[in-house]
């Protein structure tokens, strides 16, 4: 006999969605969620979001970003860098570059370790920007701590970085 595999339904945030409750395409903020994810339902769900100016989505624990090659308004304003500050659960805000870097600064601050984060991309995907508005809420968040120059140093690393790379940015 094969067991009915059983599956746990919540009310307001789905754990896991099923193909019962699975959310329409460019509704999920984390694909690692889906029931069927592969490169067809990825692409379907990047390109539905990317249409709606929705251009962050989780992929467990990946942000992966889809440049819209254009300014989308109030997406980097301080009402957002506000609401992405001392966060604490990712999930309790859309998937954002600053939910990524407010959780690696408070995690940096209160492991007291080294937080590793990587932007990775082709030429002209928007790394570069993406570094810059990581940086600039690094700086945001570390306000009234004790990190003083944090970022003069942010912005010093930055020929290290390049050093790396085969073009010069200038941020």
């Amino acid at each position: 006999k094969k067991k009915k595999k059983k599956t746990q339904h919540t009310t307001g945030l789905f754990l896991r969605p099923t193909m019962a409750n699975a959310l329409p395409p460019g509704q999920n903020e984390n694909l690692a969620e889906l029931e069927n994810l592969n490169e067809e339902t990825l692409l379907e769900e990047l390109r539905v979001r990317f249409n709606r100016d929705v251009i962050y989505t989780y992929v467990g624990e990946i942000l992966v970003t889809v440049n819209p090659f254009k300014w989308i308004d109030g997406i980097y304003s301080p009402t957002q860098q506000n609401a992405y500050t001392n966060i604490g659960d990712k999930k309790s805000q859309p998937p954002h570059l600053f939910a990524v870097s407010d959780t690696a600064f408070q995690n940096m601050d209160t492991s007291k370790e080294n937080q590793v984060c990587v932007i990775s991309g082709e030429s002209g995907a928007g790394k570069t920007e993406a570094a810059k508005l990581f940086v600039k809420h690094i700086i945001h968040v570390s306000r009234g701590a004790e990190l003083e120059g944090l970022d003069k140093k942010l912005v010093q690393v930055n020929p290290l970085l390049e050093a790396f790379g085969n073009a010069q940015t200038l941020m």
